[in-house]
């Protein structure tokens, strides 16, 4: 058994890049074990200032000095090798940890419920997470978002259940051994670490088989890869149950509505009716990752009504079709879509508001997932209306010669989109002001720092209502 003790001796830890909504997940958890936390960041944030509020330790900016006397340094993939506080624990042979392996020991000893996937991954960890507390069993979580209902993105609970979101971008959700997984999806994201979509098959069938036995793994049974990174190498010889709309899936959803934030189903449960279950979260994608809570929720011996409960309380995650302004016939929303295949399911969620026009407005995320998906970008806004693509968010990595925010216009002009903008993120918000009109769906979208663009636009809309 992995102990968290072994871990951190003297029970102090440092955290690289702390306000990140994983990183700062697991400070939290540390906090509450009273484990004595530092962390950096290049600026302050709501985050910090909660981590602060418990507790820890925060200083602003990346520094060798900052990294003394304590045990770990915990860093995520967003972190460079030539980070002056990694390489002050080199120097300092302090052990250089990466956030997946924290999580592990952190979930050593309690029943693991792991989800992962490209996309859906933190819906579906909050929903479950969401059950667990709504049927009092006091539930350990990570999850990769501020989640209302659940006061944060993280709790130490009492009850034997820890829910983490695993991170799969490193890889490091290999660390992990859980009981339980769900996975809700595979698809081409994180090339820049894995190179081709059959490397990241490979390494879901790895996770796989890293359930413990007598374990459960829930996968959304209409996915191709999926299906593939369950024959991969050695297979996964495990108890198996899928979820879908497909015919053959174990839990399925039928007759399917969805319209505006309310979606509603009939669950079929191995051949059976279960019951009709309403979500207020939006869009048949929501519909699946509801799917995999009700077959975890089954597996627990939870009851229909205590099921049907929870997933009609539960309101969403923070930034994952969050509703940020309503008014005057215009309605803004947040969403941290940044993935071809996420963007177009948010902007398929959006159509069934009964509103004139959807303005999709995209911060592509990275310089190396615009390079590999370009095209893909191209073809992902078809549900828009109107496009407007704003300045690519680096996120520490460094700029691809040819590839900048003009890459994705130009694939979105050449897959036939009539009105597509392009402006810099000085300029966005006062072109939105003159164009944005009554009968309008804003969605602002993206992974980077758009979310404060958003609300700097709220700000912008609300004085002109009052000079109005």
């Amino acid at each position: 058994m992995r102990l968290l003790s072994d871990l951190i001796p003297r029970r102090k830890a440092h955290f690289i890049g702390i306000g990140g909504v994983g990183m700062s997940a697991l400070a939290q958890l540390l906090l509450a074990q009273g484990v004595w936390v530092s962390g950096s960041d290049v600026k302050e944030s709501n985050t910090t200032h909660r981590l602060e509020t418990s507790g820890a330790v925060i200083r602003i900016g990346h520094k060798a000095e900052y990294v003394s006397d304590v045990d770990v340094v915990v860093y995520s993939s967003c972190i460079n090798s030539d980070n002056p506080e990694i390489v002050a624990a080199r120097q300092k042979n302090i052990s250089l940890i990466p956030r997946g392996l924290l999580l592990a020991y952190l979930m050593e000893g309690k029943s693991g419920i792991a989800v992962a996937g490209a996309h859906g991954k933190t819906t579906t960890t909050a929903l479950i997470s969401f059950l667990l507390q709504q049927t009092a069993m006091d539930p350990s979580f990570a999850v990769g978002a501020d989640v209302d209902l659940l006061g944060g993105n993280a709790r130490q609970g009492c009850g034997k259940f820890f829910v983490a979101e695993a991170d799969e971008s490193d890889g490091s959700f290999l660390h992990l051994s859980p009981e339980f997984a769900v996975i809700t999806n595979i698809d081409k994201e994180h090339l820049d670490y894995y190179g081709d979509l059959p490397h990241i098959i490979r390494t879901y069938g790895k996770f796989m088989r890293s359930l413990r036995d007598k374990g459960a793994l829930f996968c959304c049974g209409d996915d191709e890869n999926i299906r593939k990174a369950l024959k991969s190498e050695q297979g996964y010889e495990g108890r198996l149950i899928t979820y879908g709309f497909s015919d053959g899936c174990d839990i399925r959803a039928v007759e399917v509505s969805c319209r505006g934030m309310c979606s509603e189903f009939d669950c079929i449960y191995q051949g059976s009716l279960l019951s009709r279950f309403k979500l207020n979260i939006p869009g048949a994608h929501n519909v699946l990752n509801a799917l995999a809570c009700v077959g975890v929720g089954r597996e627990l011996g939870i009851g229909v009504e205590g099921i049907a409960g929870a997933l009609e309380a539960f309101r969403g995650a923070q930034r994952r079709f969050q509703v940020k302004r309503q008014e005057g016939g215009i309605m803004v929303v947040d969403d941290y879509a940044h993935h071809p295949t996420e963007i177009m399911a948010t902007l398929l969620a959006a159509k069934t508001w009964n509103y004139k026009r959807i303005v999709g407005v995209f911060q592509p995320h990275r310089y190396s997932r615009t390079k590999f998906l370009k095209e893909e970008f191209g073809r992902c806004f078809a549900a828009a209306d109107s496009v407007v693509i704003t300045d690519i968010y680096a996120a520490s990595e460094s700029p691809i010669e040819g590839i900048a925010a003009k890459t994705i216009y130009d694939e979105v002009k050449q897959s036939g989109h009539k009105d597509v903008h392009l402006l810099s993120k000085e300029k966005l918000n006062d072109y939105l002001m003159k164009s944005v009109r009554e009968g309008d769906v804003l969605m602002m979208l993206g992974a980077g720092d758009i979310s404060f663009l958003t609300d700097e636009l709220i700000k912008k809309m609300s004085a002109n209502k009052k000079d109005g």
